[in-house]
């Protein structure tokens, strides 16, 4: 397993123009990432704002530092939800996981994480459900004429909380380019990420999030670096290899994940958090392999 670099981390999820792209794939190469996820959203970082060649300059740059983008990110889905009854809100998601995976195969990463819902009182969970998979099929054919998979995260999106409902609404889609992107964090304080990894393996595992989580805390504010919480690494990591997963950890730590900080200084923090987990990583992957 490689270890890779989600933007957010340094950036935070609001960026604001500082500090630069370049600057953060130079920093994640010095402090010993594999690769970096990017990161897009619906401001300065809409994909429409990414024109061709800066996408190959960042391309170029990642490579000559010996390293790969390992995946595309974005948050867009929260606020575009494609299980909504609204046809004009769930288009306009579409529009964004095809922009994503356009981005995605200009960078040549591999994995486009896509959020596939976002639950809502007044929308019935069955309608929500059809809707959602009906989406993510639209995209299913475009994923694979570009060669970039769909990665459905699970999120606290009140949707999709047990693993076999999580691995059936990914398999009734039934393409090899709509696979898991699991996040072991967020599954912490709902149930067992040991449950969701032997049920889905490495065939429908597409990358993998890494963030812990302090369950005596047990609410949004209790998410942590690699090491900082509940989650037992070396049982997980152990897991993952046993299934045969051999692709990216994605670092997902931005520094609101330290409890002492009670506001984050953006890019120093960022780029505290990503050193201190890379190091943690480092030190777990070498007692399993």
């Amino acid at each position: 397993m490689k270890i890779g670099l989600n933007m957010w981390t340094v950036i935070g999820f609001e960026y604001k123009g500082v500090p630069t792209i370049e600057e953060v794939l130079k920093y994640a190469a010095e402090v010993g990432y594999d690769g970096v996820e990017f990161c897009y959203d619906d401001g300065l970082l809409h994909p429409a704002k990414i024109d061709k060649d800066t996408r190959k300059k960042y391309l170029e740059l990642i490579k000559s530092l010996g390293k790969e983008f390992s995946s595309v990110a974005t948050g867009v889905f929260w606020k575009y939800n494609m299980g909504s009854p609204d046809e004009s809100l769930r288009k306009k998601g579409i529009e964004f996981v095809k922009l994503g995976l356009e981005l995605a195969r200009d960078l040549e990463a591999k994995v486009l994480l896509v959020v596939p819902a976002v639950a809502h009182p007044d929308i019935p969970y069955e309608k929500m459900y059809e809707i959602a998979q009906s989406s993510l099929k639209e995209c299913a054919k475009y994923a694979e004429d570009l060669g970039v998979i769909i990665g459905v995260e699970n999120v606290w999106n009140k949707f999709l909380y047990s693993p076999l409902e999580y691995k059936r609404f990914i398999e009734e889609i039934g393409s090899e380019y709509v696979k898991a992107y699991l996040d072991v964090g967020n599954i912490l304080n709902l149930g067992y990420p040991e449950h969701w990894i032997t049920l889905l393996g490495a065939k429908l595992i597409a990358c993998v999030h890494v963030k812990d989580f302090d369950i005596n805390v047990g609410n949004i504010t209790g998410f942590r670096h690699v090491g900082r919480g509940s989650m037992n690494w070396e049982k997980i990591l152990k897991l993952l290899k046993d299934v045969g997963y051999d692709y990216y950890l994605v670092v997902e730590c931005p520094p609101e994940f330290y409890p002492e900080l009670e506001k984050p200084k953006y890019p120093e923090d960022g780029y505290r958090a990503a050193k201190d987990n890379v190091a943690a990583l480092k030190e777990l992957l070498k007692k399993i392999y």
